[in-house]
Parts: C-alpha cells; sequence; structure tokens
C-alpha cells in the first residue's frame, strides 16, 4: 500500500458518521443546553448554533467536542448587562445541571458525576442588530471582551479545500500530545497550505509538517474574523512552536525510515463497536491500533 493510500484510509477511519450513537449524543446534549437556557431567559431571543470542528468539517472520532455558541441580541440585558454578567450567569444556571470549569471565553461542561462531556459553551452578546459580529467575554489577556465571527471563522476553515489535512494534523496533534488548540493548529495548517495547496494528500500534509519542522518561528496566524483586532499569540507560545518543531521533525524522520504506519499504526478492516461519548477521550480510537511514540515530546 502506498502511504497516499495510507494516509486516505486512516482518515477515512477517522470520520463520524452522522448516524452513530456518538452523533446522536451530541445533538440530544446540545438540545437539553438550549432548553435549560430558553425555559430560564424565555422574553430574550438567543441564537444558538454549532460551532467547532463539526460545523467545519473537520471532526475526527477520535478527539471531537461540541461548541455550542449562544449569542444573546445586542440590546438585551436580560442575561446581564455586561459580557462578563453574561457569562456568569450562564455558568451559573448551568451549575444546576453539570459541572463547569471557566476557560478563557468558554464554559466546559461535565456530568454531575464527574464523567467528560467535551461540551463547550460560549455565551455572547451582538454587536448590533444586524446578528453577525459578537463580543464575547475573557477571563484572561489585556482585553475583556474579545469582537468575534462564529460564521467567518467556520467558513474560513471550511472553505480553505485542506479540511482532510487539517484532520490528519489534528490526529496527529492528539496522538502526540501536542498542547496547541484547535483553531490555531487549523489556521497554520491552511497558512502553509495557501502557499501551495497542489498534489497528494501525502504531498500535502508532508508539506504541512516540514513547514512545522523547520520554519515554524516564521509562521504567523490571525483571526479571519477580526485580523487587526485580535490577538492570537496566547495560542501560539514559543513552547508549543517548539514542541510543533520537533514532533514534526522527528515524525518525517520516523516515516522516511520506516513509513506511516510506524506513525499512526495499524489501520483494522473491523470497527470496534462504538464508544460512549463519556469515553471516547479515554480509550484509542474504534478501528485505530495506536503505536508507541518514542519520537514524540519529552516530559
Amino acid at each position: 500500500m502506498s502511504g497516499n493510500q495510507y494516509l486516505k484510509d486512516l482518515l477515512k477511519s477517522q470520520k463520524l458518521d452522522e448516524t452513530s450513537n456518538e452523533w446522536k449524543e451530541l445533538d440530544d446534549e446540545a438540545k437539553k443546553i438550549e432548553r435549560i437556557i430558553r425555559e430560564a431567559y424565555p422574553r430574550s431571543f438567543v441564537m444558538f448554533t454549532h460551532g467547532g470542528s463539526r460545523a467545519k468539517g473537520t471532526i475526527i472520532k477520535e478527539d471531537y467536542d461540541l461548541d455550542e455558541v449562544t449569542y444573546f441580541q445586542n440590546d438585551d440585558t436580560a442575561p446581564g448587562e455586561t459580557l462578563e454578567e453574561i457569562y456568569e450567569n450562564i455558568a451559573k444556571l448551568l451549575t444546576k445541571h453539570y459541572n463547569i470549569r471557566r476557560k478563557r471565553s468558554a464554559l466546559r461542561l461535565s456530568m454531575k458525576d464527574g464523567r467528560d462531556l467535551k461540551v463547550d459553551v460560549v455565551p455572547g452578546r451582538y454587536v448590533d442588530k444586524t446578528n453577525t459580529d459578537v463580543f464575547i467575554h475573557q477571563n484572561e489577556g489585556d482585553k475583556e471582551r474579545l469582537k468575534t465571527n462564529i460564521v467567518k471563522h467556520i467558513q474560513h476553515v471550511r472553505d480553505s479545500h485542506c479540511t482532510d489535512v487539517i484532520m490528519l494534523t489534528k490526529l496527529w496533534r492528539t496522538r502526540n500530545g501536542i498542547e496547541i488548540k484547535t483553531f490555531p493548529l487549523e489556521l497554520l495548517a491552511i497558512v502553509v497550505l495557501d502557499e501551495d495547496n497542489s498534489g497528494t494528500l501525502e504531498d500535502r500534509f508532508v508539506r504541512v509538517l516540514t513547514a512545522f519542522a523547520n520554519e515554524i518561528d516564521g509562521l504567523q496566524i490571525e483571526d479571519p474574523a477580526n485580523p487587526t483586532g485580535n490577538d492570537l499569540s496566547h495560542s501560539l507560545t514559543d513552547k508549543i512552536r517548539n514542541s510543533l518543531s520537533k514532533v514534526a521533525a522527528d515524525t518525517l524522520a520516523a516515516v522516511e525510515e520506516h513509513g506511516w504506519e510506524h506513525v499512526f499504526g495499524k489501520i483494522e478492516k473491523e470497527q470496534a463497536p462504538p464508544i460512549p461519548r463519556v469515553n471516547i477521550l479515554r480509550s484509542a480510537a474504534a478501528g485505530i491500533a495506536v503505536p508507541t511514540k518514542p519520537w514524540g515530546p519529552k516530559p
């Protein structure tokens, strides 16, 4: 089997079927969250949408979650006068039903018994009556609020013509434990392939890893929804750049000597039964045998 065919088969094994139990559980949880918030604010018009990899078409079976974007109208003060109040009030509301962990702009939900749902709720308020750009609260950084546009984020990634390479890059990130968030990783892959997106899946994936290995310090990303207003430096620190560079170089060396199967493992012919959503990240993805990763970054 050629390296390109192996990567195509690997990618196929990582696709999440919309009829799967995992997908259904995501939908059911999203409906529950929406119902809780709508009942708490019956007079508010709340816009819910799915952000993240599911909407962008880059979801992989081994590492995925649900971004439940929750936006209120620009003149609606029922959920709070300020963005911070909206963030905190939604957190308090959901605490009645879930365990909550506060992130930079999102609320990470888990079950009361400790089972991880991998669901992020992102509260915000539209900037104006056009219901396009939004302000969201930030717990960290110099600015208390962030102006962004989830629709532009989705379109930028979904229409990049490199979602297949992004999915492989995410799997590579997950298998090697590289601590970079998904959106900046997606942006990095797009920046690399914007120069040259020709060739096979293998050609393009190698191009991304090569850029990570040799040119990571020169790669810059920006928020497509607010290029000059949002600083993404916090998501691409020197530590993250060094980790990307080292693991990419080691991966390319391993592929050169042993092939892709040495990096990602064998692809089993028969898929294992669906893994419950709460356990999906506690075990290897169905259909993939995870190899030892001696080339990964040292602790």
